[in-house]
Protein backbone atom coordinates (compact mmCIF):
# COMPACT_ATOMS: atom_id res chain seq x y z
CA UNK A 1 0.00 0.00 0.00
CA UNK A 2 1.01 3.45 -0.63
CA UNK A 3 1.04 6.45 1.60
CA UNK A 4 0.21 8.68 -1.11
CA UNK A 5 -3.50 8.07 -0.56
CA UNK A 6 -4.58 11.52 -1.59
CA UNK A 7 -7.35 13.25 1.21
CA UNK A 8 -11.12 13.31 -0.12
CA UNK A 9 -13.78 16.14 1.11
CA UNK A 10 -17.43 16.34 0.93
CA UNK A 11 -18.22 19.56 -0.22
CA UNK A 12 -21.46 21.30 -1.39
CA UNK A 13 -22.25 23.28 -4.21
CA UNK A 14 -20.37 27.25 -4.35
CA UNK A 15 -22.90 29.72 -3.52
CA UNK A 16 -23.34 31.49 -6.75
CA UNK A 17 -22.80 35.57 -6.72
CA UNK A 18 -25.91 36.91 -7.31
CA UNK A 19 -28.40 33.91 -7.21
CA UNK A 20 -32.05 34.68 -4.87
CA UNK A 21 -32.05 34.40 -1.30
CA UNK A 22 -34.60 31.82 -0.89
CA UNK A 23 -35.11 31.49 2.51
CA UNK A 24 -38.44 33.64 2.01
CA UNK A 25 -39.93 30.42 0.24
CA UNK A 26 -39.81 29.16 3.92
CA UNK A 27 -43.65 29.96 5.84
CA UNK A 28 -41.55 31.64 8.71
CA UNK A 29 -39.86 34.35 6.61
CA UNK A 30 -42.84 35.07 4.31
CA UNK A 31 -45.00 38.40 5.21
CA UNK A 32 -48.32 38.66 6.21
CA UNK A 33 -50.65 38.86 3.36
CA UNK A 34 -52.92 41.59 3.23
CA UNK A 35 -56.28 41.16 2.23
CA UNK A 36 -57.96 42.76 -0.46
CA UNK A 37 -61.53 43.73 -0.72
CA UNK A 38 -63.40 41.62 -3.40
CA UNK A 39 -65.43 44.03 -5.54
CA UNK A 40 -68.76 42.69 -6.75
CA UNK A 41 -70.49 43.94 -9.19
CA UNK A 42 -74.28 45.39 -8.86
CA UNK A 43 -75.71 42.90 -10.67
CA UNK A 44 -74.75 40.08 -8.66
CA UNK A 45 -76.42 41.71 -5.22
CA UNK A 46 -78.89 39.66 -3.29
CA UNK A 47 -82.53 40.92 -3.29
CA UNK A 48 -82.56 40.10 0.57
CA UNK A 49 -79.67 42.24 1.68
CA UNK A 50 -77.62 45.11 0.30
CA UNK A 51 -74.89 42.94 -0.24
CA UNK A 52 -73.42 39.28 -0.16
CA UNK A 53 -71.03 38.54 2.20
CA UNK A 54 -68.37 35.79 2.21
CA UNK A 55 -65.94 35.00 5.13
CA UNK A 56 -62.81 37.52 4.73
CA UNK A 57 -59.30 37.16 5.61
CA UNK A 58 -59.88 38.69 9.33
CA UNK A 59 -62.93 36.57 9.76
CA UNK A 60 -61.50 32.99 11.34
CA UNK A 61 -62.72 30.00 9.77
CA UNK A 62 -64.17 26.67 11.24
CA UNK A 63 -64.14 23.22 9.45
CA UNK A 64 -67.64 21.88 9.36
CA UNK A 65 -68.90 18.05 8.17
CA UNK A 66 -72.06 17.80 6.52
CA UNK A 67 -73.66 15.04 4.92
CA UNK A 68 -75.87 15.14 1.51
CA UNK A 69 -77.13 13.03 -1.19
CA UNK A 70 -74.62 11.97 -4.14
CA UNK A 71 -77.23 13.70 -6.46
CA UNK A 72 -77.12 17.29 -4.30
CA UNK A 73 -73.35 17.15 -4.41
CA UNK A 74 -72.57 16.43 -7.96
CA UNK A 75 -75.04 18.95 -9.09
CA UNK A 76 -73.46 22.04 -6.91
CA UNK A 77 -70.00 21.13 -8.02
CA UNK A 78 -71.07 21.10 -11.84
CA UNK A 79 -73.02 24.24 -11.03
CA UNK A 80 -69.52 25.36 -9.15
CA UNK A 81 -67.30 25.04 -12.15
CA UNK A 82 -69.77 26.66 -14.68
CA UNK A 83 -70.47 29.12 -12.89
CA UNK A 84 -67.35 30.80 -9.95
CA UNK A 85 -65.25 32.31 -12.61
CA UNK A 86 -68.98 34.42 -13.19
CA UNK A 87 -69.97 34.91 -9.48
CA UNK A 88 -66.98 35.84 -8.38
CA UNK A 89 -66.16 32.12 -6.16
CA UNK A 90 -62.85 31.75 -5.32
CA UNK A 91 -62.98 28.51 -4.69
CA UNK A 92 -64.95 24.93 -3.60
CA UNK A 93 -65.68 26.67 0.36
CA UNK A 94 -66.98 30.19 -1.20
CA UNK A 95 -69.71 29.00 -3.15
CA UNK A 96 -70.97 26.64 -0.44
CA UNK A 97 -70.43 29.87 2.03
CA UNK A 98 -72.38 31.59 -0.62
CA UNK A 99 -75.61 29.33 -0.57
CA UNK A 100 -75.73 29.16 3.19
CA UNK A 101 -75.66 32.19 3.50
CA UNK A 102 -78.01 32.92 0.85
CA UNK A 103 -80.47 30.17 2.80
CA UNK A 104 -79.61 31.29 6.28
CA UNK A 105 -80.55 35.14 4.89
CA UNK A 106 -84.22 33.85 3.47
CA UNK A 107 -85.22 32.15 6.72
CA UNK A 108 -84.12 35.25 8.54
CA UNK A 109 -86.31 37.31 6.63
CA UNK A 110 -89.13 34.83 6.42
CA UNK A 111 -89.49 33.35 10.10
CA UNK A 112 -87.30 36.43 12.06
CA UNK A 113 -89.06 39.46 10.89
CA UNK A 114 -85.01 40.41 8.67
CA UNK A 115 -83.71 39.97 11.79
CA UNK A 116 -80.07 38.06 12.63
CA UNK A 117 -80.42 34.71 14.58
CA UNK A 118 -77.90 35.35 17.07
CA UNK A 119 -75.39 32.46 16.54
CA UNK A 120 -73.38 30.17 18.83
CA UNK A 121 -71.05 27.39 18.99
CA UNK A 122 -72.78 24.73 20.73
CA UNK A 123 -73.25 21.71 19.36
CA UNK A 124 -75.98 20.80 17.38
CA UNK A 125 -78.21 17.56 17.99
CA UNK A 126 -76.70 14.30 16.77
CA UNK A 127 -78.54 11.38 15.45
CA UNK A 128 -81.67 10.70 13.94
CA UNK A 129 -85.20 12.59 15.31
CA UNK A 130 -86.61 10.85 17.84
CA UNK A 131 -90.54 9.74 17.02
Amino acid sequence: MSDDTPTRQIAGLAHRAGAPDLSRLQARNRPEPTPQPVQQPKAMKSALTPARKSASAAEPTARMTTYLSAQTRDRARATDRATSHLEGDKNWSDFVERAIQAEVERREVRHNAGERYEGDNSPLPVGRPLG
